[in-house]
């Protein structure tokens, strides 16, 4: 080997192993987004870690910060869970010094109010002023909710960066808003990812919409592959968050319709014996449209996040982030208090 490829070789190996290829993404950001919460009468214990350890003094506050915890509790529409009458936000803020973890009993820290869920976000600010979200990519975060049934499962917070020098205001336009247009905070994913779903599991799909106002309708294209690849599609309407089974979607992701479909006959087979058991597939998830109530367009393609979680009785194949498109949307944004 010529002694000028060594350092070629040694810079591409470096990069492959740099602990940010390895990390999947899951880094410290300035703001985190939990796709679900449930409070009063459910059980979601909520937990906020400050990894900055530069120790305070009486000169400095070191790695210290404020995190702005605000809860969007939905207004449920009896008559359509996917579109429900309002979304109103209750907030507080905590004090995190450096190498300090938070937890908390949504039920406890929530607004009271009977069986109340929606999403959160905690966003870091300057513990000096009111209000003033702030660059401080030190924040991680995570959940677990108990469901009905006593079962159990937990999911990452979406930890979002803010390019911003750290320390410095992250609302550059003044508008009240965190925008994740890459100036303020890392943008979006323009397409979300159901890897996989086992079509009798009870999985249920969280969603949230992050263009435009709570009270704007999102029109999400979900185009679903079985376990034979042959395709299928369906659209659904949706404004600010829902959290509902998979199958209320749409038939489509039901055992007795995928059944139907030209299928593997030897997939997912639990007993061994060379027959496939149960249906599954997988599915990816595009806005095609954001538009007012009254019509009038927002956006021809709107910002989204979500996760697979679990029903009130089944515990099977939830607790997960989406993955998500290399291609970013930058026009989300939520509107702080």
């Amino acid at each position: 080997m010529k002694l000028s490829m060594i350092p070629v070789l040694s810079a591409a190996l470096a990069a492959v192993l740099a602990p940010s290829a390895l990390a999947g993404g899951r880094e410290p950001g300035s703001l985190l987004i939990y796709p679900v919460h449930r409070s009063g009468g459910y059980f979601t214990v909520v937990s906020v870690t400050n990894t900055n350890l530069v120790p305070a003094n009486q000169l400095s506050l070191g790695g210290t910060t404020a995190a702005h915890f605000q809860y969007v509790n939905v207004d449920p529409n009896p008559y359509n869970p996917f579109r429900p009458y309002g979304c109103s936000t209750f907030d507080r803020v905590e004090i995190l010094t450096p190498a300090d973890t938070l937890s908390v009993l949504t039920t406890c820290h929530n607004a009271s109010g009977p069986q109340q869920e929606g999403y959160l976000v905690v966003a870091a600010e300057d513990p000096r002023a009111f209000h003033v979200p702030w660059s401080h990519n030190w924040l991680l975060g995570s959940e677990f909710v108990v469901n009905g049934s006593g079962g159990v499962y937990s999911i990452e917070a979406v930890a979002l960066q803010s390019p911003v020098a750290a320390g410095q205001p992250t609302d550059l336009n003044t508008n009240s808003k965190y925008d994740f247009d890459n100036a303020e905070y890392q943008p979006l994913p323009d397409v979300l990812y159901i890897d996989s779903f086992v079509a009798l599991g009870g999985s249920q799909l969280a969603l949230i919409n992050f263009t435009g106002e709570p009270e704007d309708v999102n029109t999400v294209l979900f185009s679903v592959w079985n376990n034979y690849e042959f395709p299928l599609s369906v659209t659904l309407q949706f404004n600010c968050w829902f959290d509902q089974p998979l199958t209320r979607i749409s038939n489509l992701f039901s055992e007795s319709f995928l059944q139907g479909t030209p299928h593997d006959p030897r997939e997912l087979d639990l007993n061994c014996n060379g027959t496939s058991d149960l249906m599954n597939g997988w599915a990816q998830i595009q806005s095609i449209g954001v538009r007012m109530p009254g019509g009038a367009s927002v956006s021809s393609d709107g910002a989204m996040l979500g996760a697979l979680t679990c029903g009130v009785i089944s515990a099977i194949n939830g607790g997960r982030l989406l993955a998500e498109s290399r291609t970013k949307q930058s026009n989300g944004s939520f509107r702080y208090r």
